[in-house]
């Protein structure tokens, strides 16, 4: 416990000297963006796709950005950001790029937008409409869930993670030619969530049998990277395949 009680005063140690944050200069100017509340400058300064919690779509381009400005950005959002520090309120997370209040907003080491670990009170909302019509879109044995958490396709499988509650998770797959309104061809209880830093990248584990299903989620990393699913069985891997949508 004293371990980690002096990591995290450590963090902070670092985080308030400002001596963990690379690009204070480049912060400066998306503060000063944001304050200014510049749309068309800030949606040139976003690394595309800007990935919302599910069912959310991916903010795709400059376009949609401009469009959802107000989704994504509330009044208390660009009060945060406007009276942040540069030299105190952001940290440097490593390859993960530099974040606001250790998390909350993400800008790769030039200063551009690639994470937002916010949701407004309207992409709120929507979010709610969005399960609702999730719901009847799946198979009624599936729609006993807490919330969804993501839905993808590879080149063999449509697949799809639920939030059961109590940090149990359901994995779901059909083959890919394969309504999900019909029978699932595999269905996993008690799946895991295991978070990797507070970048938000995490993957789910769900073990079937001998085999092991994980899920890998890339929130923040150098390159914008598609859910990946692996099978594998006891040390050897059967299959891996990136989400193609």
């Amino acid at each position: 416990m004293k371990r980690l009680l002096l990591a995290v005063f450590l963090y902070a140690g670092v985080n308030a000297s400002g001596q963990d944050n690379p690009n204070p200069k480049a912060v400066s100017a998306f503060i000063t963006l944001v304050k200014q509340q510049d749309k068309q400058a800030l949606a040139d300064k976003v690394i595309y796709p800007l990935r919302r919690q599910y069912p959310l779509p991916a903010v795709n381009n400059k376009q949609e950005f401009l469009a959802r400005y107000s989704e994504l950005f509330d009044d208390s959002l660009i009060y945060i950001i406007a009276h942040s520090d540069p030299a105190k309120d952001w940290a440097s997370g490593g390859w993960r790029g530099i974040s606001l209040n250790r998390g909350q907003v993400w800008l790769d080491d030039n200063g551009k937008l690639i994470g937002i670990n916010y949701q407004t009170k309207t992409e709120a909302a929507k979010r709610a409409t969005l399960i609702e019509a999730d719901k009847n879109q799946i198979n009624p044995s599936l729609r006993d869930y807490k919330q969804p958490v993501l839905a993808f396709q590879t080149d063999k499988f449509k697949v799809r993670i639920d939030d059961m509650g109590s940090n149990n998770f359901r994995y779901t797959s059909w083959p890919v030619n394969v309504r999900t309104i019909d029978q699932p061809e595999v269905v996993i209880q008690d799946g895991k969530l295991i978070r990797e830093g507070s970048g938000g990248n995490h993957y789910f584990s769900f073990e079937n049998g001998a085999y092991t299903y994980k899920v890998e989620i890339t929130v923040i990393g150098k390159e914008k990277l598609p859910p990946t699913l692996t099978i594998s069985k006891g040390d050897e891997t059967i299959m891996t395949q990136k989400a193609k949508k």
